[in-house]
C-alpha cells in the first residue's frame, strides 16, 4: 500500500488486509471457543472488507483523479520507510510476554507495523480518499493490537467501533462529494485557498 499510487488498487488492498484481520480474529476465536472474537471477525470481514472497500469505490467512482501524482513521498522512498516500519515494530516487542500463547510473538509485530503503515499513509497522501485509505489501515492495527494483546475487546465495544468506522467513511464521502462538487477535485492541496 505504501508504494502504489493507484488508489483502487488501495482500496482493494485494504479489502485483502482487512479480510485477513478479521479472519485472524474468526480463528483465534474458534480455536480457543470464544464467541466474542469469533463474532467480532466475522463482522470485521463483512463490515471492513466488504461494505468499506464497496463505498470506498463508489466514493471513487465520480472523481477524476485515480492515481496519487505528487505524493509528500516518493514510491521508492515509500518502500524504503515501510521496511524500516516492519523492522522497528519487530524491534520494538521483541521480548515482550503476551497473554495469547497461538502467534500473539509475531502478531504484535505486525500489528505495531500496521499501526505505524497507516499514520505514514495518512501523512504522506494528498487525495481524500488515499487519507481515508490510511486512517483504515491504522484502525485496522488497532484492532489487530486489540485481538493480540487481551484476546479480543468485549462484543459491545467491538461493534461500536465498526460502526464508528462505517460513520466515518460514509462522512468521508459525504466530505469528498463536497469537495468535488465545489472545488472539481478531492485533492486536499486546494482546500489551502480555503484559509481565511
Amino acid at each position: 500500500m505504501a508504494v502504489t499510487r493507484s488508489i483502487g488498487r488501495s482500496i482493494w488492498l485494504l479489502a485483502l488486509q482487512s479480510a485477513l484481520v478479521g479472519g485472524m480474529a474468526l480463528g483465534v476465536g474458534l480455536s480457543q471457543d470464544l464467541e466474542h472474537m469469533a463474532i467480532a471477525g466475522l463482522s470485521t470481514i463483512v463490515a471492513k472488507a466488504v461494505v468499506v472497500p464497496i463505498i470506498l469505490m463508489i466514493m471513487l467512482r465520480p472523481s477524476p483523479i485515480r492515481v496519487e501524482r505528487h505524493p509528500y513521498v516518493g514510491p521508492r522512498l515509500s518502500l524504503v520507510i515501510a521496511i524500516g516500519i516492519v523492522f522497528a515494530s519487530s524491534v520494538a516487542v521483541a521480548g515482550i510476554a503476551l497473554p495469547m500463547s497461538q502467534g500473539g510473538g509475531r502478531a504484535l509485530p505486525a500489528a505495531l507495523a500496521e499501526v505505524l503503515t497507516g499514520l505514514f499513509l495518512v501523512m504522506s497522501r494528498r487525495k481524500a480518499i488515499s487519507l481515508l485509505v490510511g486512517l483504515l489501515v491504522f484502525e485496522n492495527g488497532l484492532a489487530m493490537t486489540a485481538f493480540v494483546l487481551v484476546s479480543g475487546m468485549p462484543l459491545v465495544v467491538e461493534l461500536g467501533i465498526l460502526l464508528d468506522v462505517l460513520i466515518a467513511v460514509i462522512v468521508g464521502w459525504v466530505y469528498t462529494r463536497h469537495m468535488l462538487l465545489i472545488l472539481g477535485t478531492n485533492s486536499t492541496d486546494d482546500l489551502r485557498t480555503l484559509r481565511g
